[in-house]
């Protein structure tokens, strides 16, 4: 009797894994998206059940292209916090709480019994950028990526810069002003508490409350959890003047820090992305680049380029299964 052929290992999964949802993608040939499947997490209910998300999601996407795991080469994870990279484990994740210290790549491939790598999420996002996206001509770059907070990342000579903890590049907690409103971390005047999504929401609420935004106020009201990038865009297009100065203002803060940023690392390239910057990439990468060019030391300014994501919702989907492919059979 001839034994039949396991199936050959054509796909990758990548998966963009968040506190409120999560972004499965199969991957195959020529880095092509074969199927997909956004879904909540709901870190309320637990790690079981967030755990078990993560499965439904593989297995949803694997049903989808009528294929199974054995055509699977291997799972790239991206996940927001601190993470052990080498051994795929999560150190800290502040959104969902119940994975510190958590094995999560030996715990998936203990199930589905394939290679499994995590990385943060930005750090893999910003991978995703250099190999397929703005950043495919960098060797040294930098990525700050706007969202419910702000997350950063570093590539030097084209390989993720890690620090000493794993944690390198959390430029969202760059103290930007002493006096500044209070940061999640703890401490005022962070570039998250001052330039965030969630920041700029807050101060975008008041302004529809004083109907000094009233597109913006016809869209979502003063309900700051309503306030989403595609509202402000939205409204600011409409001619929400005042709208449009406090865009620009935050968009100046940004590139302050990036002036910073080029004066210490020397980049080439620095990506923007997020939902934020998705929405309004000409008018905040403009002034963010104005700002930068104006405050850095013009001798390193000027061999940077600065540049919108191209990938979108798929760059740390990309950024994570590259990464599989890479690094080859890990954790199995």
């Amino acid at each position: 009797m001839k034994k039949e052929r396991s199936p050959r290992k054509q796909y990758i999964i990548g998966i963009d894994l968040g506190g409120t949802k999560m972004l499965t993608a199969l991957i195959g040939k020529e880095n092509k998206v074969i199927s997909e499947a956004k879904t909540k997490t709901r870190v309320d209910k637990g790690k079981k059940y967030f755990i078990g998300s993560i499965l439904d999601s593989i297995r949803h996407v694997l049903r989808e292209a009528r294929t199974s795991i054995n055509a699977v080469e291997g799972i790239g994870i991206g996940c927001p916090g601190i993470i052990d990279a080498q051994d795929g484990k999560v150190i800290y994740s502040p959104n969902i709480p119940f994975l510190k210290k958590f094995p999560l790549a030996e715990s998936l491939s203990r199930v589905l019994h394939t290679s499994v790598a995590v990385e943060n999420d930005v750090n893999a996002g910003l991978y995703g950028e250099f190999c397929f996206g703005a950043a495919r001509k960098a060797r040294n770059a930098v990525g700050i990526f706007i969202g419910t907070g702000i997350g950063g990342a570093l590539l030097f000579d084209g390989k993720i810069y890690r620090g000493a903890t794993g944690a390198a590049g959390e430029v969202g907690h760059m103290a930007v002003d002493p006096d500044g409103p209070l940061c999640g971390c703890g401490r005022k005047g962070c570039f998250e508490a001052l330039a965030s999504r969630s920041a700029i929401a807050a101060e975008a609420a008041l302004l529809a409350g004083r109907q000094q935004a009233p597109h913006l106020f016809s869209l979502s009201g003063t309900d700051i959890s309503k306030i989403k990038s595609g509202a402000l865009a939205k409204s600011v297009k409409a001619g929400d003047s005042e709208l449009k100065r406090l865009i620009v203002h935050k968009s100046k803060i940004m590139g302050r820090v990036m002036a910073n940023l080029v004066n210490l690392l020397s980049p080439d390239t620095i990506v923007l992305g997020g939902g934020l910057v998705e929405a309004m990439p000409d008018l905040i990468v403009k002034e963010a680049s104005r700002t930068m060019h104006a405050l850095a030391m013009p001798q390193l300014a000027k061999r940077v380029k600065v540049k919108p994501s191209e990938l979108g919702d798929y760059a740390i989907v990309m950024g994570a299964a590259q990464l599989v492919k890479e690094n080859g059979r890990k954790n199995v």
